[in-house]
């Protein structure tokens, strides 16, 4: 995955219990009577389980899901009403934050995987989403359109002490937190660029340049790379780049080029995410192969090695990892 984890270097086991309580810099959320119902983890052999979380709409409403690294034990792990998307999980993989409409328009909830009821964090009526949490668990990014104009914001899993990080008269979307925590990548208009995460607007520079859109970045775990989605072959595709930029020395490459025989509208890839070792890359991709279903795939870090990880009926996607 994207994140550096020499704080958690130790894998906490999934299996959470009502016992638990929340440490002081954690969220407080209590698990219940009639509270919706998360996973516990199964043994497999390839990697922590329950280490993937997901969207699917393989159900009607799109809810969050967990499976293992390699595809198995696929559980929803929300309920409820509305739509469920964007998952990502919490450094010690206690927590789950997700963008849902289950209060009438995208908020951001952040949920105690012991169980429990959501609790929104963002409790505004513009558009919040897409919650990434910081490498040490203290805040949340995500973007949002409530003051006007899509921006970027951290806050802590509370919901308290919101802070606008972007301000700037194009958007910006899809943050992703740098191994460190010091710099968040993002999407400003039609490029990738990346600013010191502690304040507004500091040090901010662009990683891309050309006319056609780049987005959804996310740094590898070393923070060497940065894979992101990109426009520029004529299809949403998923490329991977130098975390120093797109440049023509050290050009962008295609990680999962179309067949050159099918259409370009027949092929979309995209919103990649890492394995925490680096070696691996997860994404959702709509491609012949699938029916025009959308599916989560993994690969190699190179674009070898394409493996099919979901195959029901509705858009899987926002495959996250920890």
């Amino acid at each position: 995955m994207r994140r550096s984890r020499s704080a958690f270097a130790v894998f906490i086991p999934l299996v959470l219990f009502a016992c638990d309580q929340p440490g002081p810099s954690e969220p407080g959320l209590a698990p219940g009577p009639g509270s919706e119902r998360f996973w516990a983890a199964s043994e497999h052999g390839g990697g922590p389980p329950a280490s993937v979380v997901f969207y699917s709409a393989r159900l009607g409403n799109p809810k969050i899901y967990v499976m293992n690294a390699d595809g198995t034990g696929q559980q929803v792990i929300t309920g409820g009403t509305g739509g469920d998307f964007w998952p990502d999980l919490s450094p010690d993989g206690r927590f789950v934050a997700f963008r849902s409409t289950r209060t009438g328009n995208n908020e951001i909830f952040v949920a105690d995987l012991a169980g429990g009821t959501p609790v929104n964090i963002s409790n505004d009526g513009g558009d919040d989403d897409w919650p990434r949490w910081s490498p040490n668990g203290q805040r949340i990014a995500f973007h949002s359109n409530r003051d006007g104009n899509y921006n970027v914001y951290t806050v802590n899993p509370d919901g308290t002490d919101l802070r606008r990080v972007t301000n700037d008269p194009v958007l910006d979307q899809w943050p992703d937190w740098s191994p460190d925590g010091r710099q968040l990548a993002f999407r400003r208009g039609m490029d990738v660029y990346v600013l010191d995460a502690g304040g507004e607007e500091q040090n901010v520079r662009g990683l891309t340049n050309l006319p056609t859109l780049d987005q959804m970045p996310v740094w590898s775990p070393d923070g060497r790379q940065i894979a992101f989605m990109s426009l520029r072959d004529g299809y949403p595709s998923v490329f991977l780049m130098s975390a120093d930029g797109d440049t023509p020395a050290q050009p962008a490459i295609n990680l999962t080029p179309k067949d050159p025989a099918d259409a370009a509208a027949a092929w979309l890839s995209r919103a990649p995410a890492w394995s925490m070792n680096g070696q691996q890359i997860y994404f959702m991709s709509r491609r012949p192969s699938t029916g025009n279903d959308v599916e989560i795939f993994v690969m190699n870090a190179d674009g070898s090695g394409v493996t099919r990880l979901t195959f029901s009926a509705g858009e899987d996607g926002g495959p996250q990892t920890r």
